[in-house]
């Protein structure tokens, strides 16, 4: 009886002592192996950083953007950018009730080019938010004052509109407009703060 407790005594220590030996190899092994994200194809290690940025544009730039839903490509062009307390004779107090002083209408000028080989309503198919600079989703426009994005376009036309939001006037020193937020097609334009 008291050989066969010894011999499993020494089997559990020999299986202790290799598991731990094994734990040691593996935690060494981890500071010389390469993270399988940072590999591309080409052999060339890339940080998930540069993989993770968002595209930025400017006022005045023009992106190609590929519907995250439906797989087709468009032009949007933001032309300006202003904050006001009136916009096409709708004033703020009108259409917010207990407007602040601080509070503006957003009004970005955009022009959304159908690249596609399809006819679509833009409305219908994308939207674009509004959000201060480190905001993830933000708010969509108002579709009452962007009526020509209820029409249809077809391949190869244009629109131009305004884009409106309320916000305050020392909310943000810049603001974004993004169009397929939350997906890996994000597409950002900087809107400066005209204001500040």
């Amino acid at each position: 009886m008291k050989k066969l407790l010894l011999v499993f005594i020494l089997g559990a220590l020999i299986i202790f002592i290799a598991g731990c030996s094994e734990d040691k190899e593996n935690s060494e092994d981890k500071g010389n192996k390469t993270n399988p994200s940072q590999v591309v194809d080409n052999g060339n290690v890339e940080s998930s950083e540069e993989e993770d940025k968002k595209k930025i544009y400017q006022i005045g730039e023009t992106a190609v953007i590929t519907s995250d839903m439906y797989e087709f490509d468009y032009e949007v062009t933001v032309n300006n950018f202003e904050l006001t307390r009136e916009f096409d004779g709708v004033k703020l107090e009108e259409f917010l009730l207990n407007a602040q002083d601080v509070q503006r209408f957003a009004i970005v000028e955009v022009t959304i080019k159908n690249i596609s080989d399809r006819t679509y309503i833009p409305n219908d198919m994308f939207s674009a938010n509004f959000s201060g600079i480190d905001e993830e989703s933000g708010q969509t426009s108002y579709d009452e004052f962007f009526t020509v994005g209820d029409e249809e376009l077809a391949p190869g036309d244009e629109i131009s509109g305004h884009l409106v939001y309320i916000t305050s006037v020392d909310y943000a020193d810049t603001f974004l407009v993004k169009y397929e937020v939350m997906s890996e097609e994000e597409t950002q334009f900087e809107l400066p703060n005209p204001e500040m």
